[in-house]
């Protein structure tokens, strides 16, 4: 039930926003297995997304920076060559640093002043928490959903259009397959039918061909 809500969740969210569904999935499956729960590993795919759209970042560039930076939780902390991927995906500019820096002071975690930003990473400044929360803010910063939300170009017209359509068949395929449970029985229950015709079939077939075989007809052959 958890998982259904929180897929439904980021799937909204892809269809108001230039993102991709599949992309931000697999993602919170990283962010899960990084030891970030359900609730805070959707909300902080969904600031990442927004992140990347107020820094003009693509879609793919955002997913990478979702990989590296669950890579980055499970460690504990954001080092220099986690924040180097952050950069070549674009999104390593003030916008972040700055959030970056006030959520970190908040929580008593704040930087060494007289470092650059780079060499300051050496430090573990930026714990989970203070990525988590920062990327929580994002994701409900009015600015940055709308610019998530705004079409700049055509490619990105047609990824959202895409978006919709793959939304409303998520909905169909599973009223047809089921969900989690409803699927593992229906599709169990169908593999069992198809390997109970399919085997007598094949019992009868290799029945008949060994005694073919046993009786001088490969030989003859």
């Amino acid at each position: 039930k958890d998982v259904t809500s929180a897929l439904n969740e980021l799937n909204t969210y892809a269809d108001q926003t230039i993102y991709n569904f599949s992309e931000m999935t697999r993602n919170v499956g990283t962010f899960t297995a990084a030891g970030i729960d359900l609730k805070t590993s959707t909300e902080a795919i969904k600031g990442i997304a927004n992140l990347a759209a107020g820094s003009g970042s693509t879609s793919a560039q955002a997913s990478s920076a979702m990989y590296q930076l669950s890579q980055a939780m499970a460690s504990g902390t954001v080092k220099l060559m986690d924040w180097n991927s952050v950069v070549n995906a674009g999104m390593g500019g003030q916008l972040f640093q700055k959030a970056l820096e006030k959520t970190a002071k908040e929580l008593g975690h704040g930087r060494d002043m007289s470092l650059s930003f780079r060499d300051s990473l050496e430090s573990g400044w930026i714990t989970t928490e203070v990525l988590t929360k920062t990327l929580q803010n994002f994701a409900n910063d009015p600015a940055l959903v709308d610019a998530a939300t705004k079409i700049k170009t055509v490619s990105q017209l047609f990824d959202t259009m895409k978006e919709s359509v793959q939304s409303g068949w998520a909905i169909s395929w599973e009223n047809i397959i089921g969900n989690k449970d409803e699927a593992t029985a229906t599709l169990t229950a169908i593999s069992n039918g198809f390997n109970n015709i399919v085997g007598k079939s094949s019992d009868a077939r290799n029945a008949t061909l060994q005694f073919w075989k046993e009786n001088g007809g490969r030989a003859a052959l």
